[in-house]
This record gives structure tokens, C-alpha cells and sequence, in this order.
């Protein structure tokens, strides 16, 4: 039996091996997948795309140093991370926002407000980031929305400050 890590020792070596299918689905099945596509055959191996997707440092490298595009597969795990959901909206996403996209996760919202709106979310995706605060209120990327002054005027009115007149 071959183990992943042999099979990709061996077509580092030999990358056109008489093996060389069997040999890719054993490396599929593995995170060595990431470093199989970047090294040996220099841009995208579909087959282990599922192992890659299931990381998502791997998946962000993936999008943006091999496939230069989305890896849609890998978005589900990116957003997990906010470092790597932040990385993935400035390098790989860059212009190709789409509001439905940037409310996927805090960092995205983030970004998309400030790249694209460059000032104060619409309405919903503004109540999005709320949200987002109400799970996890030290996300820092809702803070750094939440905390920002251009975020959270509405019109020339204060809304932070505002809403905290009102209570009192």
C-alpha cells in the first residue's frame, strides 16, 4: 500500500510516472493535494480539490496563488477563519463583489463596505453585521465596522450615538 506522502515524493520525482493516475487519487484523498498542484504540476488539480476545501488557509493559497480566481468549493471553510476571509475578499475576491457574496461572513461585510460602498452598508447588510455581532460580539471585523464613525452615520446623524440619546 502506498501512502499519500509516498506518491507525492514520487511524482515529484517522476511527475509523468506509469502510475501517475493512480497515483494522483492517492495524493487526492489528502492535504498534500495543495502542494501537488503548486508544485508539481504548477495550477489546478479538480481531484483533490475536496481535500483542499477542507482547509481554509489551504483553500485561500489555493484560490490565489493557483487557480487566480474564487474557489467556491473552499468558501465554506474560509469564512470560518476571519485572517483568511479577510485575505480572501482583498486578494482574491478584489472587485467581484456581489452584495449577496459580502454578507456571508463579518470580514467580507467589512471589506465590501469599505471597498466597494466606502462608506455605510445598505440597510440589511448593515443589520447583517449587527447580527453577526449579536454571535460573536469580539469578531474584530464587526468591530472595526461597528466602531467606525463613516459606518454607522446615517444622513449626517450619529446613529451610535443617537440611539444611546434615546435610552437615556
Amino acid at each position: 500500500m502506498i501512502w499519500s506522502n509516498d506518491a507525492y515524493k514520487i511524482l515529484s520525482g517522476d511527475p509523468n510516472h506509469k502510475d501517475r493516475e493512480s497515483l494522483e487519487r492517492i495524493i487526492s484523498q489528502d492535504i498534500l493535494s495543495y502542494l501537488y498542484a503548486k508544485n508539481v504540476i504548477g495550477g489546478r488539480f479538480e481531484l483533490g480539490e475536496a481535500a483542499i476545501s477542507k482547509d481554509a488557509g489551504y483553500s485561500y493559497w489555493y484560490a490565489r496563488d493557483i487557480i487566480h480566481e474564487r474557489f467556491i468549493l473552499g468558501e465554506a471553510e474560509i469564512i470560518k477563519d476571519s485572517e483568511y476571509s479577510y485575505l480572501y475578499a482583498r486578494n482574491v475576491l478584489r472587485g467581484n463583489w456581489t452584495p449577496e457574496l459580502a454578507a456571508m461572513c463579518p470580514a467580507w461585510l467589512y471589506t465590501y463596505a469599505k471597498d466597494v460602498v466606502k462608506g455605510r452598508l445598505p440597510s440589511t447588510m448593515h443589520n447583517k453585521m449587527i447580527v453577526f455581532g449579536m454571535i460573536d460580539s469580539s469578531d474584530k471585523y464587526v468591530k472595526k465596522y461597528l466602531g467606525a464613525k463613516k459606518y454607522c452615520t446615517l444622513k449626517g446623524k450619529d446613529i451610535k450615538n443617537d440611539l444611546v440619546e434615546r435610552r437615556i
